[in-house]
């Protein structure tokens, strides 16, 4: 069976990043700078082509990807027994040891193939069968932190065997050590500050920041911090064929583009408790030098420049009336309308029905999921001035 990469080989092979519905552009982006070949975006995710040093830079410097996945082959199999058999073809021992660690996950979409779990566990049966009778023994199985983690795809009888590099999902980040109860994943907030089109010579405002991650994130691009500092841990430092110093190489190099600029962002919220969690997180981050975190409500709070982004995921309220919703954007887009003229403001939203009451038209509008909640991130140019001066180009000013 044609294995698509091994552990033996040393050039190029082909990498699939995910990442949320809605960043795949912006992740795309992201690899073209790192260096990335052949790339193409599918949906949740990014095809690319690079080496080892690629793969390990991409899990340390991508801020909108999940996880890095490898593909290693494919096949067909129309029952349970040719899946196993087909399994116990491979040359396993290519990639783990007796002394390895493994652990497989399943997703299934086919007639001949009824039950995720079990298809787990027949590949799994087919991996320390083949182990058991090379040499007597067989790896054993850890659903923590594997040595080797195998993701199986079975759509109709099309298999797919693909090898985390990641361990961990990438938004594991490793700063946040205290999180609200509905915390936003930090690749969904550093994909929000992407698609907002903030720069960081102007004013950044959190305004409903909860736990911090849109803040914390938009410091660590704008500072070239990368995402992966903080983790001590990813899955292919648990592969036989881990090149420590390779890797320790690209680590010092992507640290050493750490700069120090002057940033301004504004973290707020209105809960006491909340904010001390969010000003922990940008310790841990090391960013509270480009954070502030300020306690006060939205409608208290005033920029203090005039001109720049603000950013704002309201309470998401799945169990509030629909009137209070609308009441609440209906504020929104009073005091986005008083207090931040020069402003892209820009919201995400899983209440689609409480749009219209910000009273502000759109300029663009990006589905998005957050979790499994399909939402909507909007933006709304805010202009100075009389409409007169909106439609006339010499006068407009906006950012």
């Amino acid at each position: 069976m044609a294995l698509s990469y091994d552990f033996n080989h040393k050039g190029d092979f082909e990498m699939k990043v995910t990442t949320f519905f809605g960043l795949e552009e912006v992740l795309a982006k992201e690899l073209q700078q790192l260096g990335g070949r052949n790339i193409e975006a599918f949906k949740r995710g990014v095809s690319v082509v690079g080496d080892m040093g690629f793969l390990y830079k991409a899990n340390l410097c991508l801020h909108t990807a999940l996880k890095v996945i490898i593909p290693i082959t494919k096949f067909q199999a129309d029952n349970e027994q040719e899946l196993y058999n087909n399994i116990k073809l491979i040359e396993w021992e290519k990639f783990i040891s007796n002394s390895d660690t493994l652990m497989v996950e399943s997703v299934v979409n086919s007639d001949m193939f009824s039950h995720s779990l079990f298809v787990s566990q027949k590949v799994k049966d087919g991996i320390v069968d083949r182990f058991r009778d090379k040499t007597g023994a067989r790896p054993d199985v850890d659903l923590i932190h594997p040595s080797f983690k195998l993701y199986v795809h079975i759509f109709k009888n099309e298999v797919s065997l693909n090898l985390d590099s990641s361990g961990d999902p990438l938004y594991k980040r490793g700063y946040r050590s205290d999180i609200n109860e509905a915390p936003m994943k930090e690749v969904l907030a550093a994909g929000l500050v992407k698609l907002s089109g903030w720069e960081k010579h102007l004013l950044l405002i959190d305004g409903m920041c909860g736990a911090g991650t849109i803040a914390i994130e938009a410091a660590l691009w704008a500072n070239n911090i990368p995402p992966g500092y903080y983790r001590d841990q990813f899955g292919f430092m648990r592969w036989q064929n881990f090149d420590e110093e390779l890797y320790q190489t690209i680590f010092d190099s992507s640290v050493s583009k750490i700069k120090e600029d002057k940033v301004e962002i504004i973290a707020n919220d209105i809960d006491a408790h909340t904010i001390k969690k969010t000003k922990i997180n940008t310790q841990n981050a090391k960013v509270e030098d480009v954070v502030s975190c300020t306690n006060q409500s939205f409608f208290d709070l005033k920029p203090t420049r005039q001109g720049g982004v603000v950013i704002l995921n309201p309470p998401y309220g799945e169990r509030l009336p629909v009137d209070e919703i609308e009441k609440l954007y209906k504020e929104i887009g009073d005091k986005l309308k008083k207090d931040f003229q020069n402003f892209n403001a820009w919201i995400i939203t899983s209440r689609p029905e409480a749009i219209k009451s910000v009273g502000l038209r759109p300029s663009r509008k990006i589905q998005i999921y957050n979790g499994a909640l399909e939402c909507r991130f909007l933006k709304y140019e805010l202009y100075g001035g009389s409409k007169k001066a909106k439609n006339n180009p010499d006068t407009m000013k906006k950012f």
